[in-house]
């Protein structure tokens, strides 16, 4: 009888900008599970802290996943000289980013564009998660997939969590904590609710609250939690009864996944949906959420229906935990990004030709080097915002820094 031959698993080297929530739902966790299965051996690594040409070497195949920066395109080039194939996972249309929303002026700067066109084209896949972004992606190049992002369930209990029935706890999250122009939209009625049924209910927001509802009894702030694990699983054990979440129609909001709708179902939430595409396309209204209109006076009604309707908000929540468990549980996702990552590294070795060497110049995956851009960007926000100002940023970048080192051992660890 002869054995069957167990293939070695392939070495898959992660370069990310940073430990975002998009990164881990998209790569970190998906990953992980591969690598649990054997069929994989992981390293992660982040852009601005370190990669070494010994990381490029040992890998059969890189993923990125939303790099733009063109400081760190030395990295890119050493994956390029060194024909490498490489997967770039994008769930944000930066191409259309408003200029006046946090983030917007930086990612929207031409050299950005630049990079990030750069990325694209010569990727062996792109990995996209909305119709708008597959369409602008294929002008540069028809190496793409639109694919359906996942919500990680192993960490979330499959029954419904405990809930103090004194109270219904509505529910409000952003990543965004400078300002959120999202909340805005339903701002209005959420003071009409917060007057009207303050004794009945508590308003809870993540990462930002506006401005307006600040000095509510009722309102409840969470800070942003950076390990989307610890977030995920505290988000569930708060036991919130009806989740908000706001959208804009435009083509820029039409590019981002349905992320809300997917964390509301895992953690048993009953979710109020803005009747915008992104939405519309999942949520079975009056069955696994509501849909209303932006205008004033859709949102209070129909949270004032979910508050009021017991049987309707309860079978909301169950019906939605069914979907998402059936429809975006990370095992098929992570299936399907095993068959790509077979596929890309497969496609390299059977066109491989030895001859075909870029030439290289430099070692750009030299850690000094990196340490050299951050000394450049100090010396250049000292000259031009002062001294105070750039020991804010240094600081700033210092916490960022370590947090996403924490996150990093914590993955080393699983």
């Amino acid at each position: 009888m002869t054995k069957s031959i167990q293939k070695s698993p392939l070495k898959i080297l992660a370069i990310l900008p940073a430990l975002i929530p998009s990164s881990i739902i998209l790569v970190v966790e998906p990953l992980l599970y591969l690598a649990k299965a054997k069929k994989v051996n992981l390293r992660v690594r982040l852009e601005g802290l370190y990669v070494s040409s010994l990381d490029l070497k040992w890998a059969d195949g890189i993923v990125f996943c939303r790099n733009t920066d063109p400081a760190f395109d030395p990295i890119l080039e050493q994956v390029l000289m060194a024909h490498k194939p490489y997967i770039y996972e994008i769930d944000d249309n930066f191409f259309e980013l408003p200029l006046d929303v946090n983030g917007g002026e930086y990612h929207r700067a031409p050299e950005q564009i630049a990079q990030l066109e750069k990325y694209l084209t010569n990727a062996s896949l792109v990995r996209v998660y909305s119709l708008p972004m597959e369409t602008r992606t294929r002008q540069y190049t028809s190496r793409v997939k639109l694919v359906k992002a996942p919500v990680n369930l192993s960490s979330i209990p499959a029954v419904p969590p405990h809930r103090n029935s004194e109270r219904l706890k509505l529910v409000y999250t952003t990543s965004r904590s400078v300002e959120d122009d999202l909340s805005q939209i339903l701002v209005n009625d959420l003071k009409r609710i917060l007057t009207e049924y303050a004794d009945l209910i508590e308003v809870h927001f993540w990462g930002y609250v506006p401005k307006e509802l600040k000095g509510y009894p009722s309102v409840k702030f969470h800070s942003f939690i950076s390990d989307y694990k610890k977030y995920i699983q505290t988000f569930y054990q708060q036991g919130y009864d009806i989740g908000l979440a706001p959208m804009r129609n435009d083509l820029f909001y039409r590019s981002k996944t349905n992320n809300k709708f997917r964390e509301f179902g895992a953690c048993w939430i009953a979710g109020i949906y803005s009747n915008s595409e992104i939405y519309a396309n999942c949520v079975e209204a009056g069955k696994t959420g509501l849909l209303v209109s932006n205008a004033d006076g859709e949102w209070y009604k129909a949270i004032l229906a979910l508050m009021q309707d017991t049987s309707l908000r309860q079978a909301i929540q169950k019906n939605t935990r069914a979907l998402v468990e059936c429809e975006c549980s990370l095992d098929p996702f992570a299936s399907l990004l095993w068959e790509d990552i077979q596929g890309i590294v497969e496609e390299v070795k059977a066109t491989a030709d030895p001859k075909n060497n870029r030439t290289q110049t430099s070692d750009p995956m030299d850690p000094g080097g990196i340490l050299v851009h951050k000394f450049q960007k100090v010396n250049e926000s000292v000259k031009t915002f002062g001294v105070i100002y750039t020991l804010g940023w240094m600081l700033r970048s210092v916490k960022r820094d370590l947090e996403n080192l924490v996150l990093l051992w914590r993955i080393k660890k699983l």
